[in-house]
């Protein structure tokens, strides 16, 4: 029996490695033979979130957190159909309406693109990722930094579990914002279609491992690079100290250099979720919670919000 735990180990230490490194291969395969971008996207999205949901039950990081027990699962599907059918496609549509006439400025003034299509694919994401990674870090921290932004991402921190599920838990108010601004600097300068798709894709996996309860091992030194769970987990803890930092989902790199990075080897993981939350336990009031915080501050609020 002493062989299990040690097989076990071994598994934990090939997850992420396997998972991010296979879909990412399986995302690049796909659009290096011309695949529809919108059908292959979709087919590894749905994939990816069956394998790791499978993951899960065989090799879980914590067994008292399962998806199929959790009794927000209801509403974290409901989150994640709205901002599905509603928030990203507005938000998107919303990007690209501006930056159509942003286009329309740099053709009229002769400015070509300053997107160096001429690279090599993996050469053109290095930029991409560095892009999008640095939007996301600034437009997080935003929603922890500022009152009327944190309602609608309180919605995303609200929980004491965390598994596959807790990644599409945003509500479309929170997602709106972020469809609207993170692909404008990819936009701007011209990024062709595969590129953003390419981005999405892997965004989208690593914030799938990040949020999942799969056991997941890394060494030390990898947290300052690599999107870690053990770094979002001190994100989503009830403690202040570790809820403010870890900003960025894909790379450390922005909160080292920022200055709010939170190694776990230094911060012990306690309770997750919000400490005495204001945000109510059925979808609906989850959903209008964060209009009528606009409105009336709840009792409960996240001390030293700026307002």
């Amino acid at each position: 029996m002493v062989y299990l735990p040690r097989m076990r180990e071994r598994l934990a230490w090939l997850t992420f490695p396997v998972l991010m490194g296979g879909f990412v291969a399986l995302a690049a395969w796909g659009l290096g033979r011309g695949f529809d971008p919108a059908q292959w996207g979709m087919a590894l999205a749905v994939t990816n979130f069956l394998v790791i949901v499978g993951v899960e039950q065989l090799l879980p990081r914590n067994p008292a957190m399962n998806v199929l027990r959790d009794r927000q699962s209801l509403n974290d599907i409901g989150h994640g159909v709205l901002l599905s059918a509603l928030a990203r496609p507005a938000g998107g549509a919303a990007a690209i309406w501006a930056m159509a006439h942003v286009a329309e400025l740099r053709g009229a003034a002769s400015v070509a693109t300053l997107w160096p299509a001429e690279w090599p694919f993996a050469a053109q994401m290095v930029p991409a990722l560095l892009l999008w990674t640095f939007g996301d870090y600034w437009v997080h921290r935003a929603m922890h930094t500022y009152t009327p932004l944190w309602w609608f991402h309180a919605i995303h921190h609200d929980t004491p579990q965390m598994h596959i599920l807790k990644s599409g838990r945003l509500h479309l108010g929170d997602e709106l914002i972020n469809a609207t601004l993170k692909p404008l600097p990819l936009l701007a300068l011209g990024a062709p279609p595969e590129i953003l798709v390419f981005v999405g894709l892997w965004i989208m996996f690593d914030g799938n491992l990040v949020h999942s309860n799969v056991d997941q091992r890394f060494p030390s030194w990898a947290h300052y690079f690599v999107p870690t769970v053990q770094l979002h987990n001190l994100h989503h803890a009830q403690d202040r100290t570790t809820q403010d930092s870890n900003y960025s989902g894909s790379s450390a790199i922005w909160d080292v250099l920022f200055g709010t990075f939170s190694h776990p080897d230094r911060f012990p993981l306690g309770p997750m979720g919000i400490r005495n939350s204001p945000v109510p336990a059925g979808f609906a009031a989850q959903v209008a919670f964060p209009f009528k915080a606009q409105l009336r501050r709840p009792c409960a609020s996240k001390a030293g919000a700026a307002g």
